[in-house]
Protein backbone atom coordinates (compact mmCIF):
# COMPACT_ATOMS: atom_id res chain seq x y z
CA UNK A 1 0.00 0.00 0.00
CA UNK A 2 3.23 2.45 0.09
CA UNK A 3 2.17 3.55 -3.08
CA UNK A 4 -1.64 4.46 -2.27
CA UNK A 5 -1.96 8.22 -2.25
CA UNK A 6 -5.85 8.09 -1.48
CA UNK A 7 -7.92 5.34 0.19
CA UNK A 8 -11.67 6.20 -0.28
CA UNK A 9 -13.51 3.43 2.47
CA UNK A 10 -17.10 2.55 2.53
CA UNK A 11 -17.70 6.19 1.28
CA UNK A 12 -21.21 6.86 1.82
CA UNK A 13 -23.63 10.15 1.64
CA UNK A 14 -27.15 10.16 1.99
CA UNK A 15 -29.50 13.39 1.29
CA UNK A 16 -32.47 12.53 3.22
CA UNK A 17 -33.92 8.93 2.21
CA UNK A 18 -31.71 9.59 -0.56
CA UNK A 19 -28.55 7.19 -1.44
CA UNK A 20 -26.28 9.93 -3.63
CA UNK A 21 -22.94 7.75 -3.03
CA UNK A 22 -23.67 4.08 -1.30
CA UNK A 23 -20.43 2.60 0.22
CA UNK A 24 -17.73 3.51 -2.69
CA UNK A 25 -14.51 1.80 -1.77
CA UNK A 26 -11.31 2.50 -4.09
CA UNK A 27 -7.40 3.47 -4.57
CA UNK A 28 -6.22 5.49 -6.24
CA UNK A 29 -2.04 5.09 -6.68
CA UNK A 30 1.00 7.38 -7.67
CA UNK A 31 1.67 8.33 -11.24
CA UNK A 32 -1.54 6.64 -12.46
CA UNK A 33 -4.60 8.07 -14.00
CA UNK A 34 -7.89 6.66 -12.68
CA UNK A 35 -11.09 7.53 -14.78
CA UNK A 36 -14.15 8.30 -12.64
CA UNK A 37 -16.78 7.10 -14.99
CA UNK A 38 -20.79 7.40 -15.16
CA UNK A 39 -23.78 9.39 -16.42
CA UNK A 40 -25.10 13.04 -15.22
CA UNK A 41 -26.46 12.33 -11.66
CA UNK A 42 -24.54 8.93 -10.66
CA UNK A 43 -22.67 10.36 -7.82
CA UNK A 44 -19.44 11.23 -8.92
CA UNK A 45 -19.48 15.10 -8.00
CA UNK A 46 -20.47 14.08 -4.70
CA UNK A 47 -17.81 11.61 -4.42
CA UNK A 48 -15.19 14.52 -5.35
CA UNK A 49 -16.87 17.00 -2.62
CA UNK A 50 -16.34 14.42 0.20
CA UNK A 51 -12.74 13.65 -0.87
CA UNK A 52 -11.81 17.84 -0.57
CA UNK A 53 -13.94 17.98 2.47
CA UNK A 54 -16.59 19.83 1.37
CA UNK A 55 -19.13 17.63 2.20
CA UNK A 56 -19.36 14.90 5.61
CA UNK A 57 -19.68 11.37 4.47
CA UNK A 58 -22.97 9.74 6.74
CA UNK A 59 -20.49 6.54 6.52
CA UNK A 60 -17.16 5.81 6.16
CA UNK A 61 -13.87 7.67 5.11
CA UNK A 62 -11.22 9.40 3.02
CA UNK A 63 -7.97 8.48 3.47
CA UNK A 64 -4.75 11.06 1.83
CA UNK A 65 -1.22 9.96 1.85
CA UNK A 66 1.00 12.49 4.29
CA UNK A 67 3.96 11.86 5.66
CA UNK A 68 4.36 8.65 4.16
CA UNK A 69 0.97 7.20 6.07
CA UNK A 70 -2.60 7.19 5.38
CA UNK A 71 -4.13 9.51 7.23
CA UNK A 72 -8.34 9.63 7.47
CA UNK A 73 -8.97 13.23 6.14
CA UNK A 74 -10.80 15.64 9.24
CA UNK A 75 -11.62 19.37 9.45
CA UNK A 76 -8.88 19.03 12.14
CA UNK A 77 -5.93 17.89 9.22
CA UNK A 78 -7.62 19.05 6.08
CA UNK A 79 -5.32 22.27 5.34
CA UNK A 80 -2.56 19.57 5.85
CA UNK A 81 -4.04 16.84 3.89
CA UNK A 82 -5.34 18.71 0.95
CA UNK A 83 -2.05 20.83 0.53
CA UNK A 84 -0.81 18.73 -2.07
CA UNK A 85 -3.64 18.01 -3.94
CA UNK A 86 -5.33 20.36 -6.78
CA UNK A 87 -8.90 20.33 -7.32
CA UNK A 88 -11.54 21.24 -10.33
CA UNK A 89 -15.19 20.26 -8.73
CA UNK A 90 -18.16 21.45 -10.93
CA UNK A 91 -18.04 24.63 -13.59
CA UNK A 92 -15.47 27.16 -12.39
CA UNK A 93 -16.90 30.94 -11.99
CA UNK A 94 -14.39 33.56 -12.09
CA UNK A 95 -15.20 37.94 -11.75
CA UNK A 96 -15.27 39.00 -15.09
CA UNK A 97 -13.36 42.31 -14.31
CA UNK A 98 -9.86 40.26 -13.37
CA UNK A 99 -7.16 38.28 -15.63
CA UNK A 100 -5.89 35.10 -15.80
CA UNK A 101 -2.64 36.17 -14.28
CA UNK A 102 -4.45 37.86 -11.35
CA UNK A 103 -6.68 34.91 -10.73
CA UNK A 104 -4.05 32.39 -11.14
CA UNK A 105 -1.66 34.84 -9.04
CA UNK A 106 -4.07 34.72 -6.36
CA UNK A 107 -4.71 30.66 -5.80
CA UNK A 108 -0.96 30.34 -5.90
CA UNK A 109 -0.19 33.14 -2.83
CA UNK A 110 -3.26 31.26 -1.33
CA UNK A 111 -1.88 27.48 -1.55
CA UNK A 112 1.62 28.67 -0.23
CA UNK A 113 3.81 28.76 -3.44
CA UNK A 114 6.96 30.18 -3.85
CA UNK A 115 5.98 34.01 -4.23
CA UNK A 116 9.45 35.17 -6.25
CA UNK A 117 8.16 32.06 -8.64
CA UNK A 118 4.62 32.46 -9.29
CA UNK A 119 5.40 35.17 -12.31
CA UNK A 120 6.95 32.52 -13.92
CA UNK A 121 5.12 29.56 -12.55
CA UNK A 122 1.76 31.29 -14.37
CA UNK A 123 3.24 31.38 -17.78
CA UNK A 124 4.25 27.83 -17.49
CA UNK A 125 0.69 26.21 -16.79
CA UNK A 126 -1.40 29.33 -19.06
CA UNK A 127 1.22 27.42 -21.77
CA UNK A 128 0.99 24.38 -20.83
CA UNK A 129 -2.64 24.88 -21.52
CA UNK A 130 -2.44 27.21 -24.73
CA UNK A 131 -3.79 30.24 -22.76
CA UNK A 132 -0.54 32.31 -22.47
CA UNK A 133 -1.58 34.98 -25.01
CA UNK A 134 -4.23 35.83 -23.20
CA UNK A 135 -3.06 36.14 -19.50
CA UNK A 136 -3.62 39.83 -19.52
CA UNK A 137 -7.52 39.72 -20.67
CA UNK A 138 -10.28 40.21 -18.75
CA UNK A 139 -12.15 36.88 -18.50
CA UNK A 140 -15.29 38.28 -18.94
CA UNK A 141 -15.03 38.40 -22.68
CA UNK A 142 -13.50 34.13 -22.53
CA UNK A 143 -16.13 31.71 -23.54
CA UNK A 144 -17.46 29.16 -21.70
CA UNK A 145 -14.11 26.97 -23.06
CA UNK A 146 -11.53 29.33 -22.26
CA UNK A 147 -13.05 29.71 -18.60
CA UNK A 148 -13.33 25.82 -18.09
CA UNK A 149 -9.50 25.93 -19.03
CA UNK A 150 -8.33 28.92 -16.21
CA UNK A 151 -10.05 26.41 -14.04
CA UNK A 152 -8.21 23.63 -14.61
CA UNK A 153 -4.68 25.41 -14.56
CA UNK A 154 -6.14 26.92 -11.17
CA UNK A 155 -5.99 23.39 -9.77
CA UNK A 156 -1.98 22.76 -10.74
CA UNK A 157 -0.91 26.47 -10.33
CA UNK A 158 0.65 25.23 -6.80
CA UNK A 159 2.50 22.17 -8.16
CA UNK A 160 0.36 19.76 -6.55
CA UNK A 161 1.30 15.95 -6.74
CA UNK A 162 -2.12 14.81 -7.22
CA UNK A 163 -5.14 16.28 -9.06
CA UNK A 164 -8.88 16.32 -9.00
CA UNK A 165 -10.88 16.95 -11.92
CA UNK A 166 -14.58 16.89 -12.28
CA UNK A 167 -15.78 17.21 -16.23
CA UNK A 168 -12.78 18.71 -17.16
CA UNK A 169 -13.96 18.82 -20.92
CA UNK A 170 -17.56 20.12 -19.95
CA UNK A 171 -17.99 22.94 -22.52
CA UNK A 172 -14.91 22.61 -24.67
CA UNK A 173 -14.94 22.07 -28.67
CA UNK A 174 -13.38 18.83 -29.97
CA UNK A 175 -10.16 21.22 -30.47
CA UNK A 176 -10.01 22.08 -26.87
CA UNK A 177 -10.76 18.47 -25.49
CA UNK A 178 -8.50 16.99 -27.39
CA UNK A 179 -5.79 19.95 -25.63
CA UNK A 180 -6.91 18.84 -22.50
CA UNK A 181 -6.61 15.61 -22.92
CA UNK A 182 -2.69 15.82 -23.95
CA UNK A 183 -2.58 18.09 -21.69
CA UNK A 184 -3.73 15.12 -19.06
CA UNK A 185 -1.46 12.72 -20.38
CA UNK A 186 1.52 15.95 -19.75
CA UNK A 187 0.77 15.46 -16.20
CA UNK A 188 1.13 11.55 -15.77
CA UNK A 189 4.33 12.06 -17.73
CA UNK A 190 5.67 14.81 -15.10
CA UNK A 191 5.13 12.24 -12.09
CA UNK A 192 1.98 13.62 -11.00
CA UNK A 193 -1.31 11.52 -10.07
CA UNK A 194 -4.48 12.22 -12.01
CA UNK A 195 -8.48 11.78 -10.85
CA UNK A 196 -10.53 11.87 -13.31
CA UNK A 197 -14.23 12.08 -13.89
CA UNK A 198 -16.44 12.22 -16.68
CA UNK A 199 -19.46 10.98 -18.57
CA UNK A 200 -17.69 11.47 -22.10
CA UNK A 201 -16.58 7.89 -22.47
CA UNK A 202 -13.89 8.72 -25.77
CA UNK A 203 -12.01 10.96 -23.13
CA UNK A 204 -11.49 8.60 -20.42
CA UNK A 205 -11.16 5.59 -22.69
CA UNK A 206 -7.87 7.73 -24.04
CA UNK A 207 -6.66 8.66 -20.47
CA UNK A 208 -7.11 6.00 -17.96
CA UNK A 209 -4.81 3.78 -16.29
CA UNK A 210 -7.94 2.51 -14.53
CA UNK A 211 -11.60 3.04 -15.07
CA UNK A 212 -14.15 3.02 -11.83
CA UNK A 213 -17.79 3.33 -13.35
CA UNK A 214 -20.22 4.21 -11.02
CA UNK A 215 -23.97 3.90 -11.47
CA UNK A 216 -26.93 4.79 -8.89
CA UNK A 217 -24.59 5.57 -6.28
CA UNK A 218 -22.63 2.31 -6.27
CA UNK A 219 -19.50 1.85 -7.89
CA UNK A 220 -20.11 -1.37 -10.44
CA UNK A 221 -16.46 -1.92 -11.33
CA UNK A 222 -12.60 -0.51 -10.86
CA UNK A 223 -9.94 -2.04 -13.36
CA UNK A 224 -7.95 -1.78 -16.39
CA UNK A 225 -10.39 -1.40 -19.78
CA UNK A 226 -8.42 -4.91 -20.46
CA UNK A 227 -9.49 -6.30 -17.87
CA UNK A 228 -12.84 -5.09 -17.79
CA UNK A 229 -13.32 -6.36 -21.16
CA UNK A 230 -12.39 -10.10 -20.25
CA UNK A 231 -15.11 -9.94 -17.30
CA UNK A 232 -17.89 -8.93 -19.54
CA UNK A 233 -16.65 -11.09 -22.31
CA UNK A 234 -18.00 -8.66 -24.67
CA UNK A 235 -16.74 -6.24 -27.21
CA UNK A 236 -17.26 -4.42 -30.07
CA UNK A 237 -15.97 -4.05 -33.86
CA UNK A 238 -16.58 -1.01 -35.77
CA UNK A 239 -16.22 -0.88 -40.29
CA UNK A 240 -16.48 1.26 -42.83
CA UNK A 241 -17.72 0.18 -46.39
CA UNK A 242 -15.89 1.53 -49.03
CA UNK A 243 -18.70 1.73 -51.53
CA UNK A 244 -21.92 3.63 -50.08
CA UNK A 245 -24.48 1.17 -49.08
CA UNK A 246 -27.21 0.28 -51.99
CA UNK A 247 -30.77 -0.31 -51.09
CA UNK A 248 -32.17 -1.11 -47.66
CA UNK A 249 -30.28 -0.66 -44.62
CA UNK A 250 -31.85 -2.90 -42.72
CA UNK A 251 -32.08 -5.43 -45.29
CA UNK A 252 -27.73 -4.99 -45.15
CA UNK A 253 -27.91 -5.62 -41.51
CA UNK A 254 -30.06 -8.65 -42.14
CA UNK A 255 -27.79 -9.52 -44.92
CA UNK A 256 -24.59 -9.44 -42.48
CA UNK A 257 -26.25 -10.88 -39.30
CA UNK A 258 -26.52 -14.61 -41.29
CA UNK A 259 -22.75 -14.23 -42.16
CA UNK A 260 -21.12 -12.43 -39.07
CA UNK A 261 -23.54 -13.75 -35.65
CA UNK A 262 -22.36 -17.33 -35.74
CA UNK A 263 -18.95 -15.71 -35.80
CA UNK A 264 -18.96 -12.82 -33.00
CA UNK A 265 -18.64 -15.94 -30.05
CA UNK A 266 -22.11 -14.81 -28.12
CA UNK A 267 -25.57 -16.23 -28.37
CA UNK A 268 -27.90 -14.83 -31.38
CA UNK A 269 -30.13 -13.64 -29.19
CA UNK A 270 -27.46 -11.19 -27.29
CA UNK A 271 -25.78 -10.50 -31.15
CA UNK A 272 -26.71 -7.17 -32.92
CA UNK A 273 -25.13 -4.86 -35.36
CA UNK A 274 -25.74 -1.51 -35.60
CA UNK A 275 -25.82 1.10 -38.37
CA UNK A 276 -24.63 5.26 -37.67
CA UNK A 277 -26.33 7.19 -40.58
CA UNK A 278 -23.91 10.15 -39.99
CA UNK A 279 -20.46 8.59 -39.79
CA UNK A 280 -21.68 5.66 -42.24
CA UNK A 281 -19.98 3.17 -39.62
CA UNK A 282 -21.15 0.08 -38.48
CA UNK A 283 -21.16 -1.28 -34.85
CA UNK A 284 -20.66 -5.17 -34.43
CA UNK A 285 -20.65 -6.54 -30.70
CA UNK A 286 -18.13 -9.79 -30.09
CA UNK A 287 -16.65 -11.60 -27.14
CA UNK A 288 -13.65 -9.54 -27.57
CA UNK A 289 -11.40 -13.17 -28.44
CA UNK A 290 -9.02 -11.26 -31.46
CA UNK A 291 -9.58 -14.38 -33.39
CA UNK A 292 -13.09 -13.94 -33.45
CA UNK A 293 -12.13 -10.20 -34.53
CA UNK A 294 -9.83 -11.93 -37.55
CA UNK A 295 -12.56 -14.51 -38.61
CA UNK A 296 -15.29 -11.84 -39.01
CA UNK A 297 -12.99 -9.48 -41.02
CA UNK A 298 -11.90 -12.56 -43.00
CA UNK A 299 -15.69 -13.59 -43.91
CA UNK A 300 -16.54 -10.23 -44.78
CA UNK A 301 -14.28 -10.22 -47.34
CA UNK A 302 -14.60 -13.34 -48.69
CA UNK A 303 -18.34 -12.16 -49.13
CA UNK A 304 -17.43 -9.37 -51.41
CA UNK A 305 -17.70 -6.76 -48.50
CA UNK A 306 -14.83 -4.21 -49.51
CA UNK A 307 -13.13 -2.58 -45.74
CA UNK A 308 -12.42 1.05 -46.03
CA UNK A 309 -12.45 1.01 -42.50
CA UNK A 310 -11.83 -2.33 -39.36
CA UNK A 311 -10.99 -1.23 -36.02
CA UNK A 312 -12.13 -2.29 -32.31
CA UNK A 313 -11.79 1.53 -30.52
CA UNK A 314 -12.05 1.81 -26.75
CA UNK A 315 -14.43 4.24 -26.76
CA UNK A 316 -16.83 1.97 -28.37
CA UNK A 317 -15.61 -1.02 -26.01
CA UNK A 318 -16.08 1.49 -23.10
CA UNK A 319 -19.72 2.47 -24.04
CA UNK A 320 -20.73 -1.37 -24.27
CA UNK A 321 -19.18 -2.49 -21.26
CA UNK A 322 -20.48 0.52 -19.55
CA UNK A 323 -24.04 -1.07 -20.24
CA UNK A 324 -23.71 -4.39 -19.95
CA UNK A 325 -21.83 -3.65 -16.29
CA UNK A 326 -24.85 -1.62 -15.45
CA UNK A 327 -27.76 -4.21 -16.79
CA UNK A 328 -25.64 -6.90 -14.97
CA UNK A 329 -26.32 -4.96 -11.65
CA UNK A 330 -29.83 -3.97 -12.05
CA UNK A 331 -30.37 -7.45 -12.38
CA UNK A 332 -28.96 -8.92 -9.05
CA UNK A 333 -30.47 -6.15 -7.38
CA UNK A 334 -27.57 -4.45 -6.57
CA UNK A 335 -28.65 -0.55 -7.73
Amino acid sequence: MKNVLIQLKNLTKKFGDFFAVKGIDLVIRQGEIVGFLGPNGAGKTTTMKMMANLLKPNDGEVLIRANGELQKLTNKNKDYLLDNIGFLIEIPYFYGKVTPKEILKYFAKLKGYPRKNINERVDTVLEMIGMLEWKDKKIGTFSKGMKQKIGIVSAIIHDPEIIILDEPQTGLDPTARKEVRDFIINLKKSGKTVFLSSHLLYEISEVADRIAIIHNGKLIAFDTLDNLEGKAMKSVIHFELFNSLDGDIEETINKLKTIIVPLTGISEEESWINYNNDSKVFQVFFNGNPKNQTEILRTLLENGYEILEYSVPKAGLLESLFIELTKKNEKRGDL
